[in-house]
Order: C-alpha cells, then structure tokens, then sequence
C-alpha cells in the first residue's frame, strides 16, 4: 500500500516558484527544490515528470494566480485600475519583487519550448485587460497600441526592480506616466 503524500501540489507550486524566481530555470538544481519544497526527489518526480514539468506547472500557478489580471479586471475599468496594476503588481511579493514570467523571459533560450507558448498567452490575456481598460477610459485612443506601450513600461518596472526593489522611485514614474495618459 502506498504511503499518503504528505504535500499539496499547490504547496510544492508556491515554493518553488521563488526558487525559479531567483535562480532561473536553468540554475535551479532539485536539491534547491527539495530544500524549498520539503519534498525529496523522488516525492517531486512522482508528482511532476521532472524538472521541466515542475517548471511550467510553476509558471502556469504563479501566471494563475498573480494580482495582474485581478487589477485590471475590477469594475469599473479605466485608468484606475492600471494605475493600480503598474503600481502595485511588481511589488505583490515583498521578499521577491518584479514579475517571474518576466524575469524567466530573459533565459528564454534555456526554458522548456512550452514556457514560452504559456508566458505568450499570458502577454495576450495581459494586453487585452489592459486594452479593455484603455477603451473604458479613452475611447478615442487606439486601444492595443496603447495598451502595449504600457505593457512595455511594466516589462522595464519589473527589470528595474530587481536592482531597486524601493517602491518610492517606482511609484512616481507611475504617477507621471498616469498624468500623461489621462491628458491624452
């Protein structure tokens, strides 16, 4: 008879998404992921197929579960709520600030061929919240174009947090990109 597991999936996901996080795929080793998830290899394989597995099931968790799609889909829509989405979403994770999928985007050489299907699709599903946004407050401005410059400015938030992680400095390019955009 086989032993109960003694973990969640969901709990291996949410510990291991930092190590990612901070390592990247290709610099985690499973001896960093049994520490993080207290779960031995063996637990870790028979729940996910492999590193490659545990990865993207990762990914797709932290891309499920994140703030940004919350932000920006709170009634009502407009500028609002993406200056709430540019404000608050690199900073939702005090220990590990910025945007895994971002971050993990940089070594897109080395990650699964599936990672970058799923971090594409997020991109669109982020960029069609924000577009509904844009429209909602600005109906005469092209919407996807606007939508991606803004997309664009949270790529390089969440970069530039990873070497300042203050929030204050942040928050006042946010500001000032904001005044812009509602003087269009």
């Amino acid at each position: 008879m086989a032993r109960p597991r003694k973990f969640t999936r969901d709990a291996v996901l949410d510990r291991a998404v930092p190590v990612f996080w901070r390592r990247g795929y290709a610099g985690t080793n499973v001896q960093e992921l049994e520490r993080a998830t207290g779960v031995n290899k063996s637990g870790l394989y028979t729940e996910f197929e492999g590193k490659e597995d545990l990865f993207l099931a990762a990914l797709q968790r932290y891309l499920d579960t994140g703030p940004a799609l919350r932000l920006l889909d709170q009634q009502p829509l407009g500028w609002a709520n993406i200056e709430r989405f540019l404000a608050e979403a690199p900073f939702v994770m005090a220990a590990q600030p910025g945007c895994f999928a971002v971050n993990v985007t940089g070594e897109v050489d080395c990650l699964p061929s599936r990672a970058a299907d799923i971090i594409r699709a997020y991109n669109r599903r982020r960029a069609d919240a924000i577009a509904r946004n844009v429209a909602a407050a600005q109906p005469a401005l092209d919407a996807r174009v606007t939508a991606d410059m803004i997309a664009a400015f949270f790529i390089g938030t969440c970069m530039d947090v990873n070497l300042d992680a203050d929030p204050a400095p942040h928050r006042a390019k946010v500001g000032i990109l904001m005044s812009m955009l509602r003087s269009l």
